[in-house]
């Protein structure tokens, strides 16, 4: 049975976080005034019994690389230094068990290390820190991967929150929209072997419209998005300006009628690993850590 950590904040914010599940974050929400406890993420427990199966909820950790990676004649599998690897989509830390190392009323900090079954994917030595914490009723959520090899280490890192839709409970689907900033658009050419680009304005975007092809947007203007339900009011708002590596948002949801709608700031496009001049894969000097922060709230349009 995997222990779930409730977090619990004075402005009545609350979180749960499965660590064995991946760091899994499950849940998040907060008072809203004239709503009540407003819920923003997806929580599924059907998605949670199929685990490691599917994750279509909450906010899956992912790392060492977002997305896919290809080789010709090898779907999800990487090469560096000459030498291949096979890596799932979205890489191993969402699959992996997560020990708690700190712990309070309002904050919870867990840590993945490399394992036998990492350092045959990922010959790796590292120390991801993640930390979920409840200040004011916004959750925060801060990360730390640190390079233990003797060795410059590459990876990817992001996020892939599903955000509940709608917000508000006499809502529709097609009231909602995500606002976006300015930015360049990034399409893939066959397996994202190459990108071509275009201007990408300022906009809203509705979730109306099908997004199960995948939006990657980067060069953003500000690291910001927010989704937004009309009807009720409601908006959940992503921010990660204090985490300018990941440079990119995807924008995807399985369906125009899925009841999530998914905001993913990454540090690279899918694929990173087969195009080594574009410099997306982030590199670490041995002992070097990179650190980041976002946060997540949920407040009145």
């Amino acid at each position: 049975m995997s222990e779930r950590i409730e977090l619990r904040d004075a402005a009545g914010a609350a979180a749960t976080v499965i660590p064995q599940l991946g760091g899994w974050l499950l849940r998040y929400a907060r008072p809203v005034e004239g709503h009540g406890l407003v819920e923003a993420l997806r929580d599924d427990e059907a998605v949670v019994a199929r685990y490691p199966k599917e994750m279509w909820a909450g906010n899956p950790v992912l790392f060492p690389m977002v997305s896919y990676s290809h080789l010709p004649g090898a779907q999800h599998h990487y090469e560096w230094e000459g030498r291949r690897f096979p890596l799932p989509q979205h890489g191993f830390a969402r699959r992996s068990r997560w020990t708690v190392t700190a712990r309070a009323t309002d904050s919870v900090t867990m840590e993945l290390v490399e394992s036998e079954e990492s350092l045959a994917v990922y010959p790796f030595r590292f120390r991801y820190l993640l930390t979920y914490r409840l200040a004011d009723g916004r959750l925060h959520w801060e990360q730390e991967i640190a390079n233990r090899s003797d060795v410059p280490m590459p990876f990817g890192a992001g996020f892939h929150p599903y955000f509940r839709l709608p917000l508000g409970a006499a809502s529709r689907r097609d009231d909602c929209h995500v606002r976006c900033p300015r930015g360049i658009r990034y399409n893939p050419v066959g397996l994202s072997e190459a990108y071509f680009t275009e201007p990408f304005p300022a906009q809203d975007v509705p979730v109306a419209r099908d997004v199960a092809g995948t939006i990657q947007v980067g060069d953003l203007a500000a690291r910001e998005f927010a989704l937004v339900d009309r009807a009720a009011g409601l908006e959940v708002v992503l921010n990660w300006e204090a985490a300018p590596e990941h440079r990119f948002c995807a924008l995807w949801s399985q369906t125009t009628s899925a009841d999530f709608y998914c905001i993913e700031p990454w540090t690279a496009l899918p694929n990173a690993f087969s195009r080594p001049d574009d410099r997306e894969i982030l590199l670490l000097a041995p002992g070097e850590t990179f650190r980041s922060a976002m946060w997540v709230d949920i407040r009145k349009v």
